[in-house]
């Protein structure tokens, strides 16, 4: 269960990417407010940490799934503003360039800056920093949508794994697999599987689906021509109930 780590970084009002988006929000913010802040208000969650030596060098640990990571916050409030210099927005309105200066015009009106008139026509921007969207805020947007798209489906997922750590060929590390198996969550589902067989399928759809791994066993069955009311059991075949297999 992962939810409390995305509490810990998404949930309104605690979490850490709302917090960083309220202090780019608010003027004068550095990297050493926006630490006291989250140091403030998630030193008490069970999925976050932060030790003496870690505060006084603006770092905490995030309590993962696959185990501890520590991050720093050093930069944290500049990358998640992501603005342009004031100078570079200045020199493409200033261009003579239609073009430039209309993508100027945009970069400016995204970035929620306030941009001089340079010519005759142009209005000057108004837009509030307050809506601005800011790094965190296009992550989190982007993250909803791809979520809603995966409910409205069902997902079949290639995990792929990284034999070993020197980028060789055929050098196959045993450990470096069972960790990767561990992190990403695969050892406990084989487990859970295996306890409580999660997968039931009707008769019906479960011949439909697999029926041509074993056509040669289905074919010298005298059923097999009634196949759709029911299956006949199969040496090695999977646990078959009244209903579902």
């Amino acid at each position: 269960e992962n939810q409390g780590v995305l509490d810990l970084i998404d949930k309104r009002g605690i979490g850490i990417l709302n917090i960083l988006d309220d202090q780019c929000r608010a003027p004068g913010t550095t990297d050493r407010s926006f630490a006291s802040d989250v140091y403030a208000k998630c030193t008490q969650h069970p999925r976050f940490s932060s030790s003496h030596r870690q505060v006084s060098t603006r770092m905490f640990e995030v309590q993962h799934y696959a185990g501890s990571v520590e991050y720093t916050m050093d930069g944290f409030v500049v990358k998640n503003r992501d603005e342009l210099p004031k100078e570079t927005t200045e020199l493409l309105l200033g261009s003579e360039n239609s073009f430039v200066h209309y993508l100027a015009e945009i970069i400016t009106q995204n970035s929620g800056r306030t941009s001089p008139p340079t010519t005759e026509g142009y209005k000057r921007r108004t837009d509030s920093s307050v809506n601005r969207i800011t790094v965190g805020g296009q992550f989190r947007r982007r993250l909803r949508d791809l979520r809603a798209k995966i409910d409205l489906t069902s997902p079949h997922y290639i995990r792929c794994l990284k034999p070993n750590d020197k980028l060789v060929p055929d050098l196959f590390d045993p450990v470096v697999i069972a960790e990767q198996l561990r992190c990403g969550g695969i050892l406990e589902a084989v487990r859970v599987s295996r306890a409580g067989y999660t997968q039931h399928y009707p008769h019906l759809d479960f011949v439909r689906r697999y029926k041509i791994l074993a056509l040669d066993e289905l074919r010298r069955k005298e059923n097999f021509r009634a196949w759709n009311g029911g299956l006949s059991p199969i040496a090695g075949s999977p646990r078959r109930g009244s209903t579902n297999t």
